[in-house]
């Protein structure tokens, strides 16, 4: 289900079965399963091996997930340049899509063509793997996405993992600005609509969780965007059980229930109503990337759901950005670039005046950071150059559904206008520190502390250079 906010879609992938690999993919069953004393996984050969069943014996065994379209279930879904983008034999995009640029999907395209499962493996009892050739979802007349998705899901007591991956194979080698990727959406049916996260700044340490959507309160649609340092989201019905998704990169969310009030608590997986999680994180998709991430889907209550995510956060408080293989994350605003994919041993990055590099989304308290260190070879046409530290505070704005608002007497612009004056969000602080530009491989450590302001809890860093030239940057660390 895609809306008319361009925010999300559709997702990942999934796979099961009981037989090993020893036909072509077209000769399997559509339907295969994972199944425990009670949890069962299904997914559907005929649209890429999209998840269209997820049921839990301990809260009734029904199908929790939505299929009312191909935008829908649990699937990849992915999105980059061009805007608008056009098939390689000129075919062009539907035109209420077309902003969503390159976007290839698991299910199918808008136009009913249904991607193809090109392997399929039950490896054991507990996993399965699929592998297919998406659909280029804005398009109707069947236009192939030029890369292949890979799925392997894993099935353990009440959690089910998703290892999903891209394989770019475009022939548009242009290197296309990072875009908010889904990873994954899932879409439920109407019975799990109450959306629950822990928005607050002590993560982990017994607070109250929040109800983002409930019943009667004309939130859900639009979808809520929402900041949670606790890396998961749930949807549950009225037992207080459901799904939860952990995706530990990510602490931004989509969510949300659709239509709205008079639909929550009913449905099944071909009506229209449906509840909405989807982690969304940065990436830059090069036209030859092999990106893989890890989500974790847990079913039951929010005890279950958040103490899963608890004993699997990072051990170490501050993290350090080593770019040996991949960008870890972090993305570019501005007139700038790297090499391109693989990355190898430093991010090899060209920028412009006032370009920046931007680093993912996080939560680390000002005490377990008080120093920032940059390590790399910078060059320009002077001796030095000055480079902008920006840190993000966390602060009372970002636990706020600041997206979400009701479709009553005020405009979605003059909301958005009153929820802006009544949450205003803290300014970025700021540090200059001067880099020289030799060539040579140095350390910068930058003391983050000894800015006055810097006190509670950062949510993210950008880095952005006053002249233009080039780095390699090795890594970036926050830390003691």
């Amino acid at each position: 289900m895609k809306n008319s906010l361009y925010f999300l879609l559709v997702l990942l992938c999934g796979s099961c079965s009981q037989q090993p690999k020893t036909e072509a993919p077209e000769a399997y069953s559509p339907m295969h399963y994972l199944e425990n004393d009670r949890i069962k996984l299904g997914i559907d050969l005929r649209i890429g091996g999209a998840v269209t069943y997820l049921s839990d014996r301990d809260n009734g065994g029904m199908n929790m997930i939505n299929s009312a379209d191909w935008g829908r279930q649990i699937q990849l879904s992915y999105y980059s340049g061009p805007w608008p983008y056009i098939g390689p034999e000129g075919e062009k995009p539907a035109e209420n899509w077309a902003g969503l640029g390159w976007n290839p999907i698991q299910s199918g395209d808008a136009g009913g063509n249904r991607s193809k499962v090109i392997e399929f493996e039950a490896r054991d009892s507990k996993t399965m793997f699929v592998r297919c050739v998406p659909m280029q979802w804005p398009h109707t007349a069947g236009v192939p996405g030029d890369c292949e998705f890979e799925c392997l899901y894993t099935l353990e007591e009440n959690v089910i993992t998703l290892e999903a991956t891209i394989i770019n194979k475009r022939t548009d080698h242009t290197p296309y600005r990072a875009c908010g990727q889904e990873m994954p959406a899932v879409y439920t049916n109407g019975a799990w609509y109450n959306l629950v996260a822990y928005l607050g700044d002590r993560p982990f340490s017994g607070q109250p969780v929040t109800r983002i959507v409930a019943k009667n309160d004309g939130k859900g649609w639009p979808w809520v965007h929402f900041y949670t340092p606790e890396n998961w989201v749930a949807l549950l019905d009225d037992n207080g059980k459901g799904i939860g998704v952990f995706q530990p990169e990510v602490m931004t969310f989509n969510g949300g229930f659709h239509p709205g009030d008079a639909l929550k608590g009913s449905g099944g997986e071909k009506d229209g109503q449906t509840g909405h999680i989807a982690p969304v994180g940065m990436q830059i998709l090069d036209h030859n990337i092999r990106w893989t991430y890890k989500t974790h889907f847990i079913l039951g209550t929010v005890d279950d759901i958040r103490g899963y995510a608890e004993k699997r956060r990072p051990a170490t408080p501050c993290p350090e950005w080593t770019f040996r293989c991949s960008r870890q994350n972090w993305y570019y605003q501005g007139d700038a670039s790297d090499s391109g994919w693989p990355v190898k041993d430093a991010l090899e990055v060209r920028f412009g005046k006032n370009a920046a590099l931007v680093g993912p989304v996080t939560f680390r308290k000002a005490a377990d950071a008080p120093f920032l260190e940059i390590e790399g070879a910078f060059q320009s046409s002077g001796r030095e150059i000055a480079v902008t530290v920006e840190i993000q505070p966390v602060d009372r704005s970002d636990f706020t559904d600041w997206l979400n608002w009701s479709e009553g007497a005020l405009s979605v612009e003059a909301e958005k206008q009153q929820k802006a004056a009544e949450y205003p969000a803290t300014p970025a602080l700021v540090h200059r520190e001067t880099i020289t530009t030799d060539g040579v491989n140095r350390v910068y450590r930058i003391h983050l502390a000894a800015l006055p302001e810097y006190k509670n809890a950062l949510k993210h860093l950008k880095l952005s250079f006053s002249e233009a030239g080039s780095a390699q940057i090795k890594r970036i660390k926050l830390g003691h």
